[in-house]
């Protein structure tokens, strides 16, 4: 009778203990998620889409456009900045989750990234000293010496169309670009039409023009957009829908007129 009562005891501390050994085994619950960051990269001095203040701040119509497009999206923007080229190859790797450095669609970056739909429309134009003859993009590129920034759409025409005598001088940034307009090392530039228009009207470009008409043919111009890893097909789903939701709303004019005398879009 001792034994079996012994027995019956032993069960029943180890049916009560078990309960709680089974507590002590379950996993912690998780902790509450952090709200999710989204690691922006845009063109660095690229105004009036991006540039940063004397005191270090970001401003420029792309910048805005992309705190608009995070506001939507309900996320938090963590925003960079990198040389145009650079931007293309650090979105490619993953080492941000979007770029926005009007980026136009082609069959090459296609194989890299992914692309939203387009925010803007663009061209390129060609500039030169006040006076300078009119001249069509193949004659400028015959005999002329002619800045562009590196990894452009506008780098690689030129690059294609160069002939004898032509001198491609390739620079790293638009402030590369009209520097070497400034200081006569190119004789003339080819650059997006906005950001020309943007120095034309500085204080620095008084003394330029845009020769012949803009341009939009072979790549020089059309839809732009803004850039995603490959890995990353739902969040541009996501990117195309805030895009719609900003238009409809009227945040995208408001910001447009902040920076443009006209509809870009």
């Amino acid at each position: 009778m001792v034994q079996r009562a012994l027995t019956v005891l032993w069960c029943l501390a180890w049916l009560t203990a078990l309960p709680l050994a089974m507590a002590r085994a379950e996993p912690p619950a998780p902790a509450p998620a952090e709200p999710r960051t989204l690691r922006v990269v845009v063109s660095d001095n690229a105004p009036p889409f991006s540039r940063r203040e004397a005191d270090g701040t970001l401003v420029g119509f792309n910048v805005d456009f992309g705190n608009a497009l995070c506001r939507v999206l309900q996320v938090t923007c963590s925003m960079e900045t990198a040389p145009f080229n650079q931007l293309i190859d650090e979105v490619a790797a993953g080492h941000y989750d979007l770029g926005i450095g009007n980026v136009l669609r082609t069959p090459e970056r296609e194989k890299r990234l992914l692309f939203s739909t387009p925010y803007w429309r663009s061209s390129s134009s060609l500039l030169g000293q006040r006076g300078f003859p009119e001249l069509t993009l193949a004659d400028a590129a015959r005999g002329r010496r002619i800045a562009v920034v590196r990894g452009s759409q506008q780098y690689d025409v030129l690059a294609r169309m160069s002939g004898p005598g032509t001198t491609l001088l390739v620079v790293p940034t638009l402030e590369d670009l009209w520097v070497a307009l400034l200081d006569g090392r190119a004789e003339l530039v080819l650059a997006p039409t906005l950001k020309a228009v943007h120095f034309l009207l500085s204080d620095a470009g008084q003394r330029f023009e845009t020769i012949g008409t803009p341009m939009t043919d072979n790549g020089l111009g059309g839809p732009v957009h803004m850039v995603l890893p490959l890995s990353h097909p739902d969040l541009k789903a996501a990117v195309d829908r805030a895009i719609a939701a900003v238009r409809s709303d009227g945040t995208y004019q408001s910001i447009n007129r902040q920076y443009f005398p006209f509809d870009i879009y």
